[in-house]
């Protein structure tokens, strides 16, 4: 299925549902990041993008979309958004946040979406002691003395488990320019 066919939507509009899953399968994970970009919250990101599908798929044989199913989806998650931070009052007109969020291009949000949900899949690719060291590390912002005296081993283990987590990284986003992206989003040295 190619993300920029508008006929998704003719077809989803029909009730295929083979080309809802599809749709749903190829741009779910990535829609859910874009959404955190804007509000911050993993789990409120989900919960409106899974809406949003719902949505596409209780109203389909309403709908009137004439641009690419990936326009229509990133611009859809991104009204819905600034809707949900007007609802919950956090936009202050002239804030710092949003007005990064208005500096940043569209493209770059996307891209950058993609490069999360690749990030996270080679993550979840790693041995499991080492991922569970990895995270400790970078998500939750252990140093390797806290994580070692935390999984009862030595220092040693979790610099050796850090490096062999790298090293995969490095491997399985090699098509990403891994050195310069992992050093970005491993930036954080203890």
């Amino acid at each position: 299925m190619n993300l920029t066919d508008p006929d998704i939507f003719k077809k989803i509009k029909n009730g295929d549902l083979t080309a809802f899953s599809s749709l749903f399968d190829k741009t779910y994970t990535h829609l859910c990041f874009f959404a955190n970009k804007y509000i911050s919250d993993l789990d409120k990101s989900r919960s409106i993008v899974q809406q949003i599908f719902v949505d596409l798929w209780v109203k389909r044989e309403k709908i009137k979309i004439h641009s690419s199913p990936k326009s229509y989806l990133y611009n859809t998650v991104k009204n819905r958004c600034i809707d949900y931070l007007r609802k919950e009052n956090k936009i202050i007109l002239g804030t710092e946040s949003q007005e990064n969020t208005k500096s940043v291009p569209f493209q770059d949000l996307v891209e950058e979406a993609e490069l999360n949900d690749r990030i996270n899949l080679a993550i979840n690719q790693l041995p499991e002691k080492c991922r569970e060291i990895f995270t400790l590390c970078r998500f939750d912002g252990l140093k390797y003395a806290e994580i070692a005296e935390k999984l009862n081993i030595s220092v040693k283990t979790v610099e050796m488990q850090m490096g062999i987590a790298l090293k995969k990284l490095r491997k399985n986003l090699s098509d990403y320019q891994s050195l310069i992206l992992i050093s970005l989003f491993l930036s954080k040295k203890n």
